[in-house]
């Protein structure tokens, strides 16, 4: 019996049982005038049960509370009111037209009544009482007709897709609760993975249910016409093992394997019995969840919490990919992608954005080679690359900018100079297969002063960004969840100060530079669509610090036929003064979802190269810049061209 049970459900060989204490406990109401109505999760203790929801395949729990099994609805009226509290919307009557005009149902309230009969026959196939072998033999061979009968197979066919179709609770039921409902149930049970020992004792569980009607019964057909037909009657009132193992048996030599059965024997389609599953079972964890760490292990839960949720249980792209998931034992990468890391990198990539922007300007925001009243108009292009590493459960995150910026540099006097400019950067940031692009438009203002002179000798200098943000992304979820996108807008700046000294050793210039930065972004909440799994996502505000170090080192300008050239180097360091790390939060169904960053460095080294050429008022420089940190590195670029009137 075992060995067909274990062929019968290919889905119990890799059990994985849970604890007691993580089901649910049992408390279907007991009625007394319906003694075999149960809960399909379970048996209770008094009845031969754990008391608690059977556990399946892959860490799974039954549910409690989603279908009920019985046999005929004779509800009393204190019943009726019983069973209408359990929000039951279907009830499916699996018996014949006469079992039914002999004993019609009592309808649960709210529930719709649906007629399935499983024989197609007016009247059930008749027993007769010649001695329990017989008896025995006569369920056996009924049994195996619900697998070999095309018209009994549509019958089940049609009761488990109305049953997938169910929003509310459901209950099925025949005349005794026995055989065409514990065909029924053992299907749903086998579906769900749950062990072939526990739906054999689910199965027997109809004989401690009804063992007061089974004794009633006996007693009296033994005292008015002996022992010989009470045995020949016995058989007929319960259930026996060899009853559903003889269908079991059948399903194997008609089908191979319970899947076949479902598919090619009842027409099942996957969508079918993952919706029917889904129903059912509660994955205590999914597959991997117990090794993702971060982001990752964000995404996981958060994909498993949604089996709570309307994606679960009926026909939608989650609920097919969680529960083929399930069966292929891995989520397939769907935990990174879920949480939307992407909107996380790039609002980091916003707050890293006035690095690149002041590299790109810097040669022109000092005035210190202008003349008294010299104006300066420059236009200053950049762009670049920087990676931010993986770690624990974090996504890499890659970023790629240009931009420009123009504007004007103007000599006050001696000691003072100050500059304007305007002009936009485009980024694009991808992480976890997803891409946000990212328009900025932006202006710059800043100013310097030195306490002798701008030529040399100390100065302090201080300069603000403002930048105003258009935000797209597009998200590609794997398992066929679609594509998530999204669009908002927000806001940035920065405000920088510094203190500095321009000290002369000829042929060099030596300028170190120390000062501070604080960054501030925010990004507007919004929704996103294109998938089931698209978010809400909250809005980002976050606010970076940092601590400055620069040193520039310059040569004196070099006479090149009409040109004079001037090559320098420039070193920096930045150093994080609270955590650079972003998070943003998604919300799906109330189930909250928060990711975080790659970027993660506390302290960025910056080293540059550059060359200015001029050939009268006019200027033209170029530098590249490489960047590390302790878990990214990048590369930016500048060309600009000055004029000097």
């Amino acid at each position: 019996m075992r060995r067909v049970l274990l062929h019968a459900t290919p889905a119990v060989l890799c059990l994985s049982f849970v604890p007691a204490v993580a089901q649910q406990a049992i408390s279907t109401p007991i009625l007394t005038s319906v003694e075999n109505f149960r809960d399909l999760s379970g048996i209770s203790a008094s009845n031969g049960g754990t008391g608690f929801a059977d556990t399946t395949s892959n860490n799974g729990v039954l549910r409690t509370g989603i279908f009920y099994r019985a046999q005929v609805l004779t509800l009393s009226g204190a019943d009726l009111a019983t069973i209408s509290t359990l929000h039951i919307g279907l009830d499916i009557d699996l018996r014949t037209p006469s079992e039914i005009a002999t004993m019609p149902d009592v309808v649960p309230i709210g529930a719709t009544y649906i007629k399935v009969n499983i024989y197609g026959t007016e009247a059930p196939p008749p027993t007769p009482v010649i001695s329990a072998a017989a008896s025995i033999a006569n369920f056996e061979s009924q049994y195996r007709e619900f697998v070999t009968d095309p018209n009994q197979r549509a019958a089940f066919r049609t009761v488990l897709i109305d049953l997938a179709n169910e929003s509310d609770a459901a209950l099925f039921h025949c005349s005794g609760g026995k055989d065409r409902t514990g065909w029924t149930a053992a299907l749903l049970q086998s579906m769900a993975g749950v062990s072939p020992a526990t739906i054999m004792n689910d199965y027997l569980a109809t004989n401690r249910y009804t063992a007061t009607f089974i004794n009633t019964t006996l007693a009296t057909v033994r005292s008015a016409q002996g022992d010989q037909v009470a045995a020949a009657v016995a058989p007929m009132l319960g259930v026996q093992p060899s009853f559903l193992q003889a269908g079991l048996d059948q399903m194997i030599a008609s089908y191979g394997s319970l899947n076949a059965y479902l598919i090619y024997g009842l027409g099942l389609s996957q969508a079918d019995i993952y919706v029917l599953r889904a129903k059912m079972v509660d994955y205590l964890t999914l597959p991997g969840q117990g090794g993702f760490a971060g982001n990752a292990a964000a995404g996981a839960t958060f994909l498993s919490e949604l089996q709570n949720s309307p994606l679960s249980g009926h026909y939608t792209a989650y609920n097919y990919y969680l529960q083929s998931a399930v069966d292929a034992g891995t989520l397939g990468g769907v935990q990174a992608q879920v949480g939307g890391q992407v909107h996380a990198d790039a609002a980091s990539y916003l707050l890293r954005q006035p690095v690149w922007i002041d590299m790109a300007i810097t040669p022109y925001t000092s005035g210190r080679d202008l003349g008294v009243g010299q104006t300066q108009i420059w236009l200053a292009g950049l762009g670049g690359y920087f990676a931010s590493d993986g770690h624990a459960g974090v996504a890499n995150s890659t970023e790629q900018s240009v931009g420009e910026v123009a504007g004007a540099t103007y000599r006050v006097n001696d000691r003072a100079s100050a500059y304007l400019g305007i002009g936009g950067e485009w980024g694009s940031v991808g992480s976890a297969d997803a891409t946000a692009n990212v328009t900025t438009v932006l202006a710059t203002i800043g100013g310097r002063y030195g306490f002798s002179t701008l030529a040399a000798g100390p100065y302090v200098a201080a300069h603000m960004n403002v930048g105003w943000i258009d935000y797209q992304s597009q998200r590609p979820l794997g398992g066929g969840l679609g594509t998530a996108k999204g669009h908002t807008s927000g806001a940035d700046y920065s405000v920088r100060a510094d203190l500095g000294d321009v000290i002369r050793l000829a042929p060099f210039i030596v300028t170190p530079q120390a000062g501070v930065r604080m960054s501030h972004v925010t990004l507007g909440g919004f929704n996103e669509s294109g998938s089931e799994l698209a978010l809400g996502v909250s809005g980002i505000s976050h606010t970076s610090s940092d601590l400055l170090v620069d040193l520039d080192v310059s040569l004196d300008p070099r006479q090149l036929d009409d040109w004079t050239i001037a090559p320098d180097i420039a070193l920096g360091y930045e150093l994080a003064l609270n955590s650079p790390q972003v998070e943003s939060t998604g919300r799906l169904y109330d189930f909250t979802v928060s990711q975080y960053s790659a970027y993660n460095s506390h302290y960025l080294m910056k080293a540059g190269l550059g060359v200015a050429a001029q050939r009268n008022a006019f200027a033209v420089k170029a530098g590249v810049n490489a960047v590390h940190g302790d878990r990214g590195t990048g590369i930016n670029g500048q060309l600009s061209v000055a004029y000097t009137f």
